[in-house]
């Protein structure tokens, strides 16, 4: 892997791999002996980085949830001449995430190794619990939006100010909640409808009111992929993507990739003592 051609000839595999298998859950760990990151660290980005980045861009390829140590390579040096890198990395597909969401990649002290070893901790899909509140940006293209918050905070209450607003607040947030449901099932719905005129058209009934209907679903069909599309963008924490290119799909993977890496794998106690089930880590 010093080589760049042997590089690249993995590279070639990886995204062999990745249309062969892109229906299927698959992971690649090991060294790769090339830094993604300018930050892991390297002399800002080189060739050999941009070219590892393409490999895994193209598969759909993203690092699966880190443990333990960061650099996974030392040149064995002292002072100075330290030198520290990560070389070695898991990589997972988007059905790798989808399906296997809550595993992880531990990264083993290397002993007398320059390198460290790599193993997968695969865990149960731990329950949903729910998710503090934020306020989703598709809410204020609501019409009812301006009502809801000015409703709310009219209201009078007889307390400090201080918990006047923290009442209003929580008054206003248990409101927005039920504000609309989410974008993606009033898309999903939609579609359906429009799909269900288009079938009648197809048939061979082109009443007007047929043809008016189609063209009304298919204006709402486009306003709820826009809300969707910003929906999922939103919660992928994605900025450098415009909404209204079509990267739906991409937010929606995101998302998953986001929701792996943010769960809580292993804590040390108070007794130092790694610890990784739920009940311990709560």
């Amino acid at each position: 892997m010093c080589d760049s051609n042997a590089r690249r000839t993995l590279w070639n595999d990886l995204m062999h791999c990745a249309n062969r298998f892109k229906h299927e859950p698959w992971t690649v760990l090991g060294e790769f002996n090339v830094t993604r990151y300018g930050a892991e660290p390297s002399n800002g980005m080189t060739k050999a980085m941009q070219e590892f980045n393409n490999a895994n861009t193209k598969p759909e390829l993203e690092d699966l949830k880190g443990t333990g140590f960061h650099f996974t390579w030392n040149n064995m040096r002292m002072g100075t001449e330290a030198v520290l890198k990560k070389l070695d990395r898991a990589l997972g597909n988007w059905q790798w995430f989808r399906s296997m969401g809550d595993s992880f990649a531990q990264f083993h002290p290397p002993g007398i190794l320059d390198h460290s070893p790599v193993s997968i901790h695969l865990r149960h899909r731990q329950p949903y619990k729910g998710r503090p509140f934020k306020i989703l940006n598709f809410w204020t293209d609501s019409e009812k939006f301006l009502h809801i918050v000015k409703q709310e905070w009219d209201k009078e209450y007889t307390c400090s100010p201080l918990i006047v607003i923290h009442k209003k607040l929580k008054s206003l947030k248990g409101s927005l909640r039920y504000l609309s449901t989410r974008p993606d099932s009033i898309a999903k719905e939609l579609r359906l409808k429009l799909h269900s005129v288009q079938q009648v058209m197809v048939s061979g009934d082109m009443d007007q009111s047929v043809v008016v209907r189609e063209m009304q679903l298919w204006q709402e069909v486009g306003r709820a992929a826009r809300l969707e599309e910003a929906f999922f963008k939103q919660k992928s924490r994605i900025q450098w993507l415009k909404e209204g290119d079509s990267n739906l799909a991409y937010f929606h993977k995101m998302v998953k990739v986001r929701q792996s890496k943010n769960h809580i794998v292993r804590i040390r106690n108070e007794a130092g003592v790694w610890v990784e089930s739920e009940g311990d880590i709560a």
